[in-house]
């Protein structure tokens, strides 16, 4: 009876008084009770903190239990019915958020800006990121029966330096071609240019609403990128005659199929975020969210790079990308978007659509709007 007192209480007072360090339970009880606990002797003042506030709630509900008792009545079902009558109703006026993309009506709340875009991944999009991770684990299989077959030896201490020299160049070529991808759709190009016009127009609908990579499944993120380091991986894979070799290849390609994902680890909140990724993040294997929102600030002329995002102070403080800005300029006669400031108008159009819908609706909690 004490431990159901006690677990009622605070939904039946509505709030609990910890200043004095005891808990007022007068308006939980009836008139005859309240006599009783006029004459109750006081109870002894409790010091603070998360021990003393236990404390002093199990020696509030034992008092108040024994003054149950001694007023002969026994209200723990009333107070039960209320309880579980005023959490429905909590509940009831609570947006649904079941982790998904929804709201209380099933309809879609964060929506791509670029027409026929979803965030769910579809069956061929699983497909192909699972055929990625088939090939690299080929790749490494391949590169470690390569060193175990070599003359040298697996262990030995020259054979483990090149494996992570290997490594960390393949990390750090990752980081720079993701930079280099990212600056070059950023700036230049449109909806309508082959091949390369839908991430173009994806990218610019990312500028102006971040958060909506949050939202996208692992395989929907990933496989734009993974089909485009596929015939890659494949003829390093097929053809690499050295182990370091293989191994810089697998990485690099892993890390540039994948680069979505840690990007969107940087727009994910650290409460959102697994721990792996959380550690990676703030040991600087994985581009912080810190760096990586710098980029968002606009004109967007910074901070391309998107693996590790180590590459971004030395590519930013030597002004590559502005040297490569004024070469394409002197080729072409074209100046970046981030000297301009142009924008897609049909996605300034949808987003004010979308923002308009939704208006009437409360949005999910989720990483975004947290």
């Amino acid at each position: 009876m004490a431990a159901l007192a006690a677990l009622l209480l605070p939904v039946a007072r509505g709030r609990e008084k910890y200043g004095s360090g005891v808990v007022t339970s007068a308006a939980c009880v009836s008139t005859p009770c309240r006599r009783a606990q006029q004459t109750a002797p006081p109870q002894r003042r409790m010091p603070s903190g998360i021990t003393a506030a236990a404390a002093s709630a199990t020696a509030a509900s034992g008092a108040f239990t024994a003054r149950l008792r001694r007023c002969g009545r026994y209200r723990s079902h009333t107070l039960a019915s209320a309880a579980a009558a005023a959490a429905g109703a909590a509940l009831a006026q609570q947006p649904r958020s079941n982790g998904s993309n929804t709201d209380e009506n099933g309809e879609k709340y964060f929506r791509p800006l670029c027409d026929g875009d979803v965030l769910q991944a579809s069956p061929g999009q699983q497909f192909v990121v699972a055929t990625t991770f088939i090939i690299l684990t080929v790749g490494y299989a391949r590169a470690a029966f390569m060193l175990f077959s070599g003359g040298g030896g697996a262990g030995s201490v020259l054979v483990a330096a090149g494996c992570v020299t290997a490594l960390v160049l393949a990390v750090e070529f990752a980081d720079f071609g993701t930079g280099i991808y990212h600056w070059a759709i950023d700036n230049y190009g449109s909806a309508s240019t082959p091949v390369v016009g839908s991430q173009i127009e994806a990218f610019q609908g990312h500028h102006e609403e971040p958060w909506t990579i949050t939202h996208r499944d692992f395989c929907n993120n990933c496989y734009p990128t993974c089909i485009a380091t596929m015939p890659f991986l494949l003829g390093f894979v097929a053809l690499a005659t050295s182990p370091y070799l293989l191994i810089w290849s697998v990485t690099a390609c892993a890390g540039i199929a994948f680069c979505q994902e840690f990007h969107k680890y940087s727009h994910t909140l650290k409460s959102q975020c697994h721990p792996f990724a959380n550690w990676f993040q703030e040991n600087g294997l994985l581009v912080a969210r810190k760096a990586h929102l710098r980029h968002h600030r606009p004109p967007f002329e910074t901070n391309y790079c998107i693996v590790t995002g180590h590459m971004n102070t030395f590519l930013d403080r030597m002004g590559f990308f502005r040297v490569l800005e004024r070469l394409v300029y002197r080729l072409t006669g074209v100046q970046p978007r981030c000297q301009t400031g142009d924008r897609f108008d049909h996605l300034l159009k949808r987003k004010e659509d979308i923002r308009g819908s939704n208006a009437a609706r409360p949005r999910p909690r989720t990483a975004a709007t947290a």
